[in-house]
């Protein structure tokens, strides 16, 4: 989960400003009573005080402007769910390692947002897939190649409103796919952030490992505890797969730097049928903002 949150500093502008015009105009009584001889140096004064103010404003701004660093990042993470906002004009990539039970994977995702409107398309898959169901180990590239293609509807006040058509082509045994959609509110107040997603899929082509169709609902609680971006989180999954319904729940942390983020996490899924342990670590990059700061 990621909070994004910058410290406002309009105010303290304005009453430096404030401050200063004050005190031009508190030199205006000399003016009146000084003699002619004395006006051009007092005239002097008062510009070169009105021009201090100026320049003043604008540094005062600069040091007071504050964000996380990892402010623009919006990313599908390790979470169970995906976070806005979109970043127009951004390229992000997230690369991770991923255990569970036997098997050990490099998850990978390549997101990409044009300069204009709200809206960002992503692909998703498991560069390494290794695995050993039986006593051998076997070791591929993954079985499924995601997409989607996230669009903000809605964004007032602390409020987002993002719809997402998803997509899954399976590339080994099992020929066929997936496709569906997600709707994903999220609200923030302060240092808080909740965020749904509501997914349903149907199968294109049904199979034993392709149901007919699968809902999915998600749900995360985050919390920021550091200026720099820093923020742990917990979640709750439910899984509606053909009749068969599997909970899990989570617990993470995201640990920021300039233009990116670590996030760590644990998920225990299957809870109420067949408990197994996932552990995840995952780097995600926003290129877009990197290349683009001055």
């Amino acid at each position: 989960m990621k909070l994004s949150a910058a410290v406002g500093f309009a105010d303290r502008i304005s009453s430096e400003t404030a401050h200063c015009d004050w005190r031009a105009h508190e030199d205006q009584p000399n003016l009146n009573q000084g003699s002619h001889r004395n006006r051009p140096s007092v005239l002097l004064g008062t510009l070169l005080a009105v021009c201090g103010c100026l320049s003043a404003a604008p540094a005062h701004s600069q040091q007071a402007a504050s964000q996380p660093l990892n402010g623009t990042v919006s990313g599908f993470g390790t979470s169970f769910v995906f976070n806005p906002p979109v970043c127009p004009g951004c390229v992000e990539t997230e690369l991770g390692v991923l255990t569970l039970q036997d098997g050990r994977y490099i998850p990978a995702i390549l997101t990409v947002a044009p300069p204009w409107g709200s809206l960002d398309a992503s692909v998703l898959v498991n560069v390494l897939d290794s695995e050993a169901p039986h006593s051998a180990r076997a070791t591929h590239f993954g079985n499924r190649v995601d997409f989607v293609i996230r669009q903000q509807v809605l964004s007032k006040a602390n409020f987002v409103l993002t719809v997402a058509p998803i997509g899954t082509v399976f590339v080994r045994a099992g020929h066929g796919g997936r496709a569906g959609a997600t709707i994903a509110p999220q609200y923030t107040w302060g240092k808080n952030q909740a965020v749904a997603n509501f997914t349903w899929t149907g199968a294109i082509g049904v199979g034993a490992a392709n149901p007919r169709s699968d809902y999915v609902t998600q749900f995360d609680y985050a919390r920021t505890i550091q200026q720099r971006g820093s923020s742990w989180f917990v979640g709750f999954q439910q899984d509606d797969s053909a009749g068969s319904e599997t909970m899990g729940i989570e617990e993470g942390l995201v640990l920021p730097f300039r233009n990116g983020q670590v996030e760590l996490a644990t998920q225990q899924l299957s809870l109420n049928t067949d408990p197994a342990v996932q552990v995840q670590a995952r780097v995600i990059v926003n290129w877009g903002k990197l290349f683009g700061r001055k």
